[in-house]
């Protein structure tokens, strides 16, 4: 089964010099676990949830820190035509939960773990 099959959720977009209290706002608002951050120059990284946990944690006011400062720079990517299996192993291998998806090398979309999850309900496709 390829990653295009779980039809990958249109990514919800932060800048990176956006409030992480503007970002935690816009999961709450979207309902979803992570961001795509872009700059002028395209794919600049992800935030997600545990990262504004970390900033929090680390005692950072998150009205004042931008979202460049708890971004993942290096976000795990996997091209819509993979099969979902290397994407799992992906997310296993770093630890995350979402992985950006791409179509000829540009953003299309963002897949999480709940998304693979949820194809345990159904008859057990070949990932």
């Amino acid at each position: 089964m390829k990653i295009s099959e779980l039809r990958p959720r249109m990514p919800v977009t932060v800048s990176k010099n956006e409030s992480l209290a503007s970002a935690a706002k816009l999961l709450a608002d979207e309902e979803i676990g992570a961001l795509v951050v872009f700059e002028p120059q395209g794919l600049a990284g992800v935030l997600s949830e545990r990262d504004i946990v970390r900033a929090i944690a680390d005692g950072f006011d998150i009205e004042e820190t931008e979202v460049c400062e708890y971004m993942t720079e290096a976000a795990v990517v996997a091209e819509e035509t993979a099969v979902i299996g290397d994407a799992i192993a992906k997310m296993n291998d770093s630890g995350i939960r979402h992985i950006v998806v791409t179509s000829d090398g540009d953003v299309s979309g963002m897949i999480s773990m709940r998304d693979v999850v949820g194809l345990l309900g159904t008859d057990w496709p070949e990932l």
